[in-house]
C-alpha cells in the first residue's frame, strides 16, 4: 500500500467513525432512557467517577470502537443484514454479557445485571452503520453456502475438539498474561479502591470459561464468512477483541490508577492477539484462491481468500 492508498483509507476511516461513534452514544442514551423506564437501576460507577466526565469519554471509547472495528467490518461478507447482525452479536457479547459478568466478580459496584439492557440499543445501531459504512469489496456467497463450505471435510469428532479447545483456550491466556501483572496491581484489589475486589480463583476460571463460550459463539459466523487471509484475521480480530473488551473501558475508567490503566490494556492486548491467533488455526481452514486486494486498498502480497478458508 503506497503513501496514497494510506493517506485516502484514513482520511475514509476518520470520516466514518465519528459516525459510528455517534450511532453509538445516541444507542446508549436510548438504553439508559429504557432501564429507566422498566425501573431498573443504572449501573454504579466509583465514588472517584464523575458521570459527566463519563459521558464526554463515552464517545472517545465509541470513535475508537470505530476504528477498531472498521478492518474487521471490511473483511465480512455477506448481504447487509446479515453483516449487520454479526457485528452486533459480537459487540453485543463483548460489552453487553461478558463484561458486566467480568464486573460483577472483579468488583463491588452494582447495577450490573440492566447493563445487558442498556448496550442492547447501542450495539444494534452502532453496528447497523458501521456494515453500512465499511462495506467488504464484495458481497459473496450467502451465509449458508459459505457455512457449508466452513464445516466441510472436517467430522463431528474433529470439530468437538477444536471447539473444546477453542473454549479452553481463552482461559489459560486469560491465566497466563494475567499472573504476569498480578504483582503489579493485586493489592489495589485487596485493598478495594476503585470499587475493586479480588475473586477467589475457582470463580475467576468459571467466568472466564463462560465468556470464552460466549466469545466462540459471537465470533463463529464472523470466522464463517471471512473474506481475508489469516494474518489479516489475526490482526482484525485481535485488535476487535481489544477495543472491545479493553479500551473502550478502559477509556472511560480514567478514574484508574496508571498503573491499572497501563498493565490491564496491556495485558488485555495480549490477551486478545494471542486469543484470535488460537481461533484461526483451531477453527479456520488454509485453502487460498486469487484475487484482487488492490479493491480494498490492501497490499496484494497479504492475499484474499473465500469465506471461511484463509491462507
Amino acid at each position: 500500500m503506497n503513501a496514497t492508498q494510506v493517506l485516502k483509507t484514513t482520511a475514509g476511516y476518520l470520516w466514518r467513525a465519528p459516525l459510528c461513534a455517534s450511532a453509538y452514544v445516541v444507542g446508549a442514551m436510548g438504553g439508559g432512557a429504557l432501564v429507566a423506564a422498566l425501573g431498573m437501576p443504572l449501573p454504579e460507577i466509583p465514588e472517584q467517577a464523575n458521570a459527566q466526565i463519563m459521558g464526554r469519554l463515552l464517545f472517545v471509547a465509541s470513535f475508537a470502537l470505530a476504528m477498531g472495528l472498521a478492518p474487521l467490518a471490511r473483511r465480512i461478507q455477506g448481504a447487509y443484514w446479515q453483516r449487520w447482525l454479526m457485528l452486533a452479536a459480537l459487540c453485543y457479547v463483548c460489552l453487553g454479557v461478558t463484561t458486566p459478568l467480568e464486573a460483577a466478580i472483579f468488583t463491588t459496584l452494582g447495577g450490573m445485571a440492566s447493563i445487558p439492557v442498556v448496550t442492547a440499543m447501542p450495539c444494534l445501531l452502532f453496528a447497523a452503520v458501521m456494515a453500512l459504512l465499511f462495506k467488504p469489496a464484495e458481497r459473496g456467497d450467502s451465509f449458508l453456502v459459505n457455512a457449508r463450505r466452513f464445516f466441510q471435510d472436517r467430522g463431528t469428532r474433529e470439530w468437538a475438539w477444536r471447539f473444546g479447545a477453542a473454549i479452553c483456550a481463552f482461559p489459560v491466556i486469560y491465566w497466563t498474561f494475567g499472573m504476569m501483572v498480578a504483582p503489579f496491581v493485586i493489592e489495589y484489589y485487596r485493598q478495594g479502591q476503585f470499587g475493586l475486589t479480588a475473586p477467589n480463583a475457582g470463580v475467576i476460571v468459571l467466568a472466564q470459561l463462560v465468556r470464552s463460550s460466549l466469545f466462540l459463539a459471537g465470533t463463529l459466523p464472523i470466522l464463517i464468512m471471512w473474506s481475508g487471509s489469516r494474518r489479516q484475521l489475526v490482526a482484525a480480530l485481535g485488535v476487535a477483541f481489544y477495543v472491545l473488551v479493553g479500551l473502550f473501558g478502559m477509556i472511560q475508567g480514567y478514574w484508574l490508577a496508571p498503573t491499572l490503566q497501563i498493565l490491564h490494556n496491556t495485558e488485555l492486548f495480549a490477551d486478545s492477539v494471542v486469543y484470535a491467533l488460537v481461533l484461526s488455526l483451531l477453527l479456520v481452514k488454509t485453502k487460498t484462491r486469487e484475487t484482487d486486494d488492490s479493491r480494498l486498498g490492501l497490499p496484494t502480497w497479504a492475499g484474499h481468500v473465500q469465506p471461511g478458508v484463509v491462507n
